[in-house]
């Protein structure tokens, strides 16, 4: 039977998550809200998990949590361990009870409202079996509003800008924004914790996978940035470079398409280079390799993310991993 929270003066919201999977034990968490909660222990109502193993809230020191208290629990996070039989798994929502939030997914970008008989099906790779998995499911107060959207190409790779307002990646979690600064056949990146309105950006992630942005802004600094936005392709002059797999070729094309970015350069007495290549702050290995002749495999692998191009392996920042 649902609790009746206005029984509790101190509890203003209540909801239970069961975690299920064919092969798993099921695990169930409590939440809780009320004024009088606070971000600390709360005797009574919050309950360690003494195996920090299954299912579990995690606090921001990495402490796991079977019953977890708060005066907010906008940007809870959830966790759990994976087992090394199942792939595929289910959320249950019970017990429902207080003020209106919404589970969020990062993997997917979806945010659905809690409720009652709310059940969530989910999968993971098997790169994760026996893996905790802590960054995907979190608590939203509102269900987040994409503006923009960018899809990586096979390489991980795309192109970006926009014209109408600052924007931030928001899900699935790890793209990464990079401005660029020429020198010569290298574009120089440096991570951005935003894109500016107007100004163009590549970004990295995995392969064939669409992000979704938010209207918000950063504090990156957008100065000496040499990748233009779709917005000023009226104005190009020069020799003008586009993305193409994971480098930058020369584009020949009369018009350019929206929310896509380029690379202009003086015309040179010395030629212009055929292909511009990425380097990340400094030389990395990846630069130099020949992707060209494989396509990237991204796995999972004691929970870091790597990149197989050919018999080369890589982290998210291109460099080799020994």
């Amino acid at each position: 039977m649902a609790m009746n929270v206005f029984a509790f003066p101190s509890i203003t919201t209540i909801i239970d998550i069961t975690l299920s999977s064919t092969n798993g034990e099921d695990r169930t968490i409590s939440l809780y809200e009320g004024p009088t909660f606070s971000d600390a222990y709360d005797d009574g109502f919050d309950s360690a998990d003494p195996n920090a193993t299954g299912f579990y809230v995690l606090d921001e020191n990495g402490g796991k949590w079977l019953s977890w208290a708060s005066n907010n629990l906008e940007g809870t996070r959830l966790g759990f361990t994976a087992n090394t039989l199942d792939e595929d798994y289910t959320l249950t929502f019970s017990n429902v009870d207080g003020r209106d939030l919404y589970i969020f997914d990062a993997s997917t970008g979806e945010a659905t409202k809690i409720e009652s008989g709310l059940t969530i099906p989910f999968s993971i790779t098997s790169a994760q079996a026996g893996l905790e998995v802590n960054l995907r499911f979190s608590v939203l107060e509102d269900a987040p509003v994409y503006v923009a959207q960018v899809t990586t190409n096979d390489y991980g790779w795309a192109s970006y800008s926009n014209a109408v307002q600052d924007v931030v990646a928001f899900a699935p979690a790890g793209l990464k924004i990079y401005k660029g600064a020429i020198a010569g056949d290298v574009l120089n990146l440096t991570e951005m914790d935003y894109v500016a309105a107007n100004e163009g950006v590549v970004v990295y992630g995995t392969p064939n996978t669409t992000y979704h942005f938010v209207a918000e802004t950063g504090s990156s600094s957008f100065a000496n940035n040499d990748l233009k936005p779709a917005s000023a392709w009226e104005n190009h002059s020069g020799t003008v470079y586009v993305l193409h797999d994971e480098a930058l070729y020369q584009y020949t094309g009369a018009n350019f398409p929206a929310n896509k970015a380029y690379l202009e350069i003086p015309v040179s007495s010395n030629g212009a280079p055929r292909r511009i290549s990425f380097r990340f702050n400094g030389t990395t290995a990846l630069e130099n390799a020949e992707m060209n002749e494989a396509k990237a495999v991204k796995f999972v692998e004691n929970g870091q993310v790597y990149i197989r191009r050919g018999n080369e392996v890589y982290n998210l920042q291109g460099q080799i991993v020994k």
